[in-house]
């Protein structure tokens, strides 16, 4: 039982550590793609929100661009007019009050001609040597500035500057201001919204901080974060996942810059609260995974004492019968195929215990045989050859006697004797013969089968008997000579005791290249063939010796017979 239990754990404990180790892999790599694929997919989404915050911003920005646009279109038709150019300002101021800073025009030489009232303070003042004014006085084309320090207020401003044209010349800069520190033209921005308590600002593109809803981090420089400058200068629609500081939580950044301002959205959303939803997913899974590998465990053990009880039972069985017990037939039990086996294990058992009765019984034939055939020996010594010797003894006597009174007589006496000497000398031979054939040791099987042949002619004289020799004559190993011999010896045997009414007895040798073959076949009256161990039992040593002489040195011998037609012996032996 222990051995069975050891052998049980081997079997699980090499079947299931590649299950565990492939199993783990599974869950290492269903883990790392759940964290892999969110990880992507969030990323896009960021990016995707990111661009959509900014196309937002955009349509936004460019409505207070417009606005300027449509200033600076009226007052270039007054170029020139400055008192009516003011004026025109002041009409306009509800439309630019969006510009917290205020809104300037400026001349082809950047000075100040005309302003909102609450920026009279700017009037005369030069502004050339901003870079809004010089880039639009250069490019001729509206531009959102970086952010820089106004004057003479000190407060950080971003500009939103626009060309003024008249007659298609050239005619100076309109200029509006929107403050950092008020920003109230960015909290009606609705898009830069973001769930799961993150936040989105604006830079310029300077990577400056214009909006935030922090406003401490207003007018920050995002450069002094060397990654997130990096994914910024880039220029491209774009995401990553970083740590706001050593040991701090992870936040996912997604950049996308504001199409035809030059300015950029950044967004920024805790990795925690994104992966909440996919956790659950996560632990799921894991517990699917974990779920299944205790199973298959299960299963696995079940399977395995289905099959091991069985087999267990076999070699237990197997045991007893190779320690000399008796074979008790097993209940099939377990899967389809062990059943099989089991049935063919009982099966061969059987057959092996009833080949073993028959050795048995063989064994007892044989030793009976043995008897018998002494006593035959005994018998035909006695009948035969003492009683010729005595008869012998005896007519030599009444010769002896008559030589001095009938020498006519002894003489006679004497021709008896000499017949009865021939006779006695006949039967030693024959029985000798018998015993030992020297003519096949001395001159081979192709002669010792004509002897037989001959003898046979003999003992049955109305038979036709013949012997044939097929293929190139050849001296074979002594054994196999007489193998084939003492099974032709028994086939004419039995032809000469059961079947003394054949007409015709053939015998065939046949040299091959492989072996011998040789056949015997008759015409007598046939018998029924059966089992070698129902012949053992009927005392037909004969006929199973032969088969036995056969399988002993790798022949095969086949008997053909029905009763009435006659019999053929077909014994092939290799070399």
């Amino acid at each position: 039982m222990l051995k069975s239990l050891r052998t049980q754990y081997h079997i699980t404990l090499v079947t299931f550590l590649p299950l565990i180790f492939f199993g783990l892999l599974t869950v290492g790599l269903g883990g790392y793609a759940l964290q892999k694929i969110p990880q992507d997919l969030i990323l896009q989404r960021q990016t995707a929100l990111a661009q959509v915050a900014a196309a937002g911003v955009a349509g936004d920005l460019k409505l207070h661009l417009h606005i300027l646009e449509d200033t600076a279109r009226v007052l270039g038709d007054h170029n020139g007019d400055t008192v009516t150019q003011q004026a025109l300002l002041e009409e306009r101021a509800d439309l630019l009050n969006s510009f917290d800073g205020g809104v300037a025009l400026l001349d082809t030489q950047g000075t100040v001609i005309a302003t909102l009232s609450t920026n009279q303070v700017w009037l005369g003042m030069n502004f050339a040597f901003r870079d809004y004014f010089q880039n639009v006085a250069s490019n001729q084309s509206p531009i959102f500035s970086t952010v820089f320090q106004d004057q003479p207020s000190g407060q950080d401003v971003v500009v939103v500057a626009v060309p003024v044209w008249h007659r298609a010349t050239f005619a100076g800069v309109l200029a509006g201001e929107f403050t950092l520190a008020r920003n109230t033209w960015a909290r009606n921005l609705n898009l830069l919204r973001t769930p799961q308590g993150g936040q989105a600002y604006l830079i310029d593109r300077a990577s400056t901080i214009i909006y935030h809803s922090d406003p401490e981090r207003i007018g920050q420089s995002l450069q002094e974060e060397p990654e997130l400058w990096r994914m910024i200068i880039a220029g491209q629609p774009q995401s990553m996942v970083r740590r706001l500081a050593a040991g701090g939580e992870r936040v996912a950044i997604a950049f996308a810059p504001i199409p035809g301002i030059g300015w950029g959205v950044v967004m920024e959303e805790p990795w925690d609260a994104i992966l909440e939803q996919t956790r659950l997913y996560q632990w799921v899974t894991v517990s699917l995974e974990v779920a299944g590998l205790t199973l298959a465990l299960v299963l696995l053990i079940l399977s395995i004492r289905r099959v091991m009880v069985p087999l267990n039972a076999l070699v237990e069985e197997a045991e007893r019968v190779s320690e000399g017990q008796v074979f008790t037939p097993l209940t099939p039990s377990g899967p389809p195929d062990l059943q099989t086996l089991m049935q063919v294990f009982n099966r061969v058992m059987l057959r092996l215990e009833e080949q073993r009765a028959a050795l048995q019984q063989y064994a007892r034939q044989i030793l009976r045989s043995q008897e018998e055939e002494r006593k035959r020996i005994s018998r035909d010594l006695h009948d035969d050859t003492v009683q010729d010797l005595v008869g012998l003894t005896q007519r030599l006597e009444l010769c002896s006697n008559a030589l001095d009174t009938d020498p006519q007589a002894a003489r006679q006496h004497l021709d008896n004797v000499q017949t009865l000497a021939r006779t006695t000398l006949d039967e030693v031979r024959r029985m000798s013969r018998n015993l030992r054939p020297f003519i096949l040791e001395d001159l081979g099987l192709p002669a010792a089968l004509h002897a037989l042949c001959s003898d046979l002619h003999a003992q049955l004289p109305d038979a036709r008997v013949h012997c044939e020799i097929v293929g190139q004559e050849a001296r074979l190993p002594q054994e196999l000579e007489i193998t084939a011999f003492r099974v032709v010896q028994e086939a004419l045997t039995n032809i000469r005791k059961h079947a003394p009414d054949a007409s015709y007895v053939n015998v065939t040798l046949f040299f091959e290249k492989w072996g011998i073959q040789v056949m015997v076949e008759d015409n007598g009256c046939g018998f029924k063939l059966d089992t070698p161990e129902a012949l053992i039992k009927d005392g037909h040593l004969g006929l199973a010796g032969m088969g036995e002489r056969a399988q002993l040195f790798g022949g095969i011998l086949n008997m053909t017979s029905e009763p009435g037609e006659g019999t053929l012996v077909n014994l092939r032996l290799p070399f």
